[in-house]
């Protein structure tokens, strides 16, 4: 396969896990540069992990001859206009989930890319793991969705400066962590739901520190998510789909490859329980090498066009039903 060299917008804490370290067990994969507003930043980042080019300025590796995809890790509140700016530049974009502040930035990305004819990748690293598409297979076996309940929490601590607490960067627990959850309900009925109904917990700053949602699909359905960011939060993640043949329990969907948070997939039909195997390749490696086939062989992912705008769309949903719409809007 072809070798892409792959430009970071922005020296972000994500990209040597996300990005970095798959990119090495990736041979088609080359970290070709990487870029921060503050160039002795993006030139002692690439110092310490191996990056062969620092620009100290966004537009200058976009438009570098050097970089055909942009790893854009920025804050949410840079990854419309910066995205929009790679794709007119006929870079590739493999964006950082949520894809946009709001649905409305969404539809102008997946607009920018159909008119470039470059793609634009949502990076929801865990939907591509083994593990979660055998999850996603065995729906099957458990007949008709009744019920699903999902979550995710961990401790976001807001020293002043973290982004995930603040309103003007797209900040809040639903955005950073209830993504995932959302997204796995979507996975589980292909479908944007009939009814949302919401509430939060705000933090000082303003941003939703908790979120519980209910989403009703067509038939009765509904899917049940919470997710906290709260001090003293302990690492938890789910989920548990109900059918009317049996069900499935899925504990730590989010990284089932990391020892030291041990993850299960059970599936229960048939009066019968079954308990899969774990792949414990990365997430992210699983990623990146089904972002740059795809480059190649033209293939479409499931977290591009219309399933990133269906994301999108209904988290602005969940935020107006929680009656913090607008967090949604730029101000």
């Amino acid at each position: 396969m072809k070798s892409f060299r792959i430009g970071l917008l922005g020296a972000a804490k994500i990209a040597p896990k996300a990005i970095i370290a798959p990119a090495a067990s990736i041979p088609s994969a080359v970290i070709a540069g990487v870029a921060a507003r503050d160039f002795a930043r993006a030139e002692a980042f690439a110092k310490q992990h191996g990056v062969a080019a620092a620009f100290g300025d966004y537009a200058a590796l976009i438009a570098s001859p050097d970089i055909d995809l942009i790893y854009n890790g920025l804050p949410i509140s840079g990854h419309a206009a910066w995205t929009i700016k790679a794709l007119e530049a006929g870079k590739h974009v493999l964006c950082e989930k949520p894809l946009a502040m709001n649905a409305e930035e969404a539809r102008a990305m997946i607009g920018a890319a159909s008119a470039s004819g470059a793609r634009l990748i949502e990076a929801v690293h865990c939907r591509y793991h083994k593990t979660y598409i055998a999850f996603l297979d065995r729906l099957k076996d458990i007949g008709d969705i009744r019920s699903m309940k999902a979550h995710f929490n961990v401790a976001i601590a807001d020293n002043g400066t973290e982004i995930r607490h603040r309103p003007e960067h797209g900040g809040g627990a639903m955005m950073d962590l209830g993504c995932y959850p959302l997204g796995w309900a979507l996975n589980v009925f292909d479908a944007a739901p009939e009814k949302v109904e919401a509430k939060a917990t705000l933090t000082k700053s303003g941003v939703d520190e908790s979120m519980e949602a209910a989403l009703t699909f067509a038939g009765g359905a509904v899917a049940h998510l919470s997710t906290s960011m709260a001090a003293g939060e302990e690492f938890s993640a789910s989920i548990e789909v109900v059918g009317s043949e049996g069900r499935i329990e899925f504990e730590n969907p989010i990284h089932p490859h990391q020892p030291g948070r041990p993850a299960s997939l059970k599936v229960v039909a048939d009066g019968r329980e079954e308990l899969l195997p774990i792949g414990r390749v990365s997430t992210y490696v699983y990623q990146l090498e089904a972002a740059l086939e795809a480059l190649v062989t033209g293939e479409k992912l499931p977290t591009e066009g219309a399933p990133m705008l269906r994301q999108q769309e209904t988290l602005d949903a969940v935020y107006a039903a929680a009656g913090l719409g607008h967090l949604r809007v730029r101000a």
